[in-house]
């Protein structure tokens, strides 16, 4: 790496200068620690403390010491922006301080002259898919605005570029660059993290319509009771209308040995027996009756019961039955 030219001694004793009729106070420490670093070319430890020695006290002098330091450091941006700050400062001294700084004027304007020819640039661009709120940075400096895609002056050595992501995520570079070396370098590209698509919460499935099932029918029941009460009634007179018969049979043959055809009974109990006989007659036919017309209607009963395939049909039909379809005229339309 090439050194900006400059008159050391001159530095040197300008420099020793820069500390003469300050207070022991830390920023004198720190220059005086810094400028012996800085002679025993220790320049990683010398170079920071004269720069803070600067912060702490802002003197022209140790400014010009400092800028000297960060020269022979090899930090020739640095330099250079020191130097061209001590002469932004001289340019606003009065007539004494400027003769009170010698010849550290035409020492700084030599310097910024070399140094103008040996610093290098970087100019860092962003990446064409780079998310809008991506941070970019420049060994920890944020690059926004105009200094993104600006040439801009750094000193010789290793850089990083970093991305960062407000989700944390974050992708670096490492670039080098040599004296009066001007690069541009893209950032590393960091898209946005794709926003998860939510999962579909899965729909069930609708089950095809069913075949109509044919409605229960609600009178078989009560039908086939009615067939039973009628075939029991008829049951039951033809059993009384036995029974009656036996003993109306019986009756009469008591009351046919002392009865005769007219009706007239030479005993009382021949007479009470022909009225027995009578009355168990009529209960009989009665009976027969009865027996008769519950078969009648058990019969009857079964077989106008509705068939299986009326009662499925009228199923089928029924849904259609809700007036929600309407035909040309207005009126309820089926669909077999």
């Amino acid at each position: 790496m090439r050194r900006a030219p400059c008159a050391i001694g001159a530095i040197f004793l300008l420099a020793a200068g820069a500390g003469v009729a300050r207070a022991d106070d830390p920023a004198q420490q720190q220059f005086d620690y810094g400028l012996s670093e800085m002679n025993a070319r220790r320049f990683a430890t010398g170079c920071p403390a004269l720069d803070e020695s600067y912060r702490l006290d802002p003197r022209p002098g140790t400014l010009f010491t400092a800028a000297a330091c960060n020269a022979r450091w090899g930090k020739t941006a640095t330099a250079l922006a020191d130097y061209e700050q001590y002469l932004a400062l001289y340019d606003r001294m009065a007539q004494d301080q400027k003769a009170r700084q010698g010849e550290r004027k035409h020492v700084a304007a030599r310097q910024r002259e070399a140094l103008n020819k040996l610093v290098p640039s970087l100019a860092v661009t962003a990446s064409p898919g780079m998310s809008p709120s991506a941070v970019i940075r420049r060994d920890g400096i944020v690059l926004g605005g105009p200094m993104l895609g600006a040439a801009l002056p750094i000193d010789p050595g290793e850089h990083v570029v970093r991305v960062e992501l407000p989700d944390g995520r974050s992708a670096e570079k490492r670039v080098t660059l040599h004296d009066a070396e001007h690069l541009q370098v893209e950032a590393p590209e960091l898209a946005e993290a794709a926003t998860p698509t939510p999962e579909a919460t899965p729909v069930p499935a609708t089950p095809p319509p069913s075949e109509p099932q044919p409605p229960v029918e609600t009178h078989a029941s009560s039908r086939r009771t009615w067939v039973w009460v009628s075939v029991g009634v008829g049951g039951a007179g033809l059993a009384v209308a036995g029974v009656t018969g036996a003993l109306a049979l019986s009756k009469k043959g008591d009351a046919s040995s002392h009865c005769d055809g007219s009706g007239g009974c030479d005993t009382a109990s021949a007479a009470s027996a022909g009225n027995s006989a009578r009355s168990f007659a009529n209960i009989e036919s009665v009976g027969l009756i009865v027996a008769g017309a519950g078969a009648v209607a058990a019969g009857i009963l079964w077989l106008t019961r509705p068939s299986a395939h009326v009662s499925a049909t009228a199923s089928r039909i029924t849904p259609y039955l809700s007036g929600d379809r309407t035909g040309p005229r207005g009126g309820i339309t089926v669909t077999w």
